[in-house]
C-alpha cells in the first residue's frame, strides 16, 4: 500500500495529530512549531514518491488544500493568542514594543550616569 492510500485511511488521525501539534505549540511556544514543521518538511522530501507525481490523487490534493487550510487558521490563532498577551501587558504593537525598549535604554544609561557620580562623590 502506498503512502498515498495510507494518507487517505489515516486523515482522521492525520487531522487530530494537527490539533495535537496546535496544542503542542501551545503550551510549548513557537520552539515546538518550528520544531514540527521541520519534522514535517523533512518527510515530505523523504516519501515524496515517482507514483505521487506523475499521478496525483484528488483526494491527496483535497487533504493538502485542508492541511494547508488547518496550518492557516492555527497560525491566525497563534497570533490572535500572542496578540491577546502582549494587549494584556500594555503592548499591542511593535512600535509600543519598540518604545518601551527604548525607554528601558534611556533607564540604564540615567541608572549608569547616577552610578558613576555616586562613586565620585564617594572618593
Amino acid at each position: 500500500m502506498s503512502k498515498a492510500d495510507d494518507i487517505k485511511r489515516n486523515s482522521t488521525k492525520i487531522w487530530l495529530a494537527g490539533l495535537g501539534a496546535y496544542s503542542m505549540v501551545d503550551e510549548q511556544g513557537n520552539e515546538a512549531f518550528e520544531e514540527l514543521v521541520s519534522k514535517g518538511q523533512t518527510f515530505e522530501r523523504i516519501n515524496h514518491t515517482k507514483e505521487i507525481e506523475v499521478a496525483p490523487d484528488s483526494r491527496l490534493d483535497e487533504l493538502k488544500v485542508r492541511a494547508n487550510q488547518t496550518m492557516d487558521r492555527i497560525e491566525r490563532a497563534f497570533d490572535m493568542r500572542v496578540s491577546s498577551t502582549l494587549g494584556r501587558l500594555g503592548i499591542s504593537r511593535k512600535s509600543d514594543l519598540d518604545m518601551l525598549n527604548d525607554k528601558i535604554d534611556r533607564l540604564a544609561a540615567a541608572l549608569d550616569k547616577i552610578t558613576e557620580e555616586l562613586q565620585k562623590n564617594d572618593n
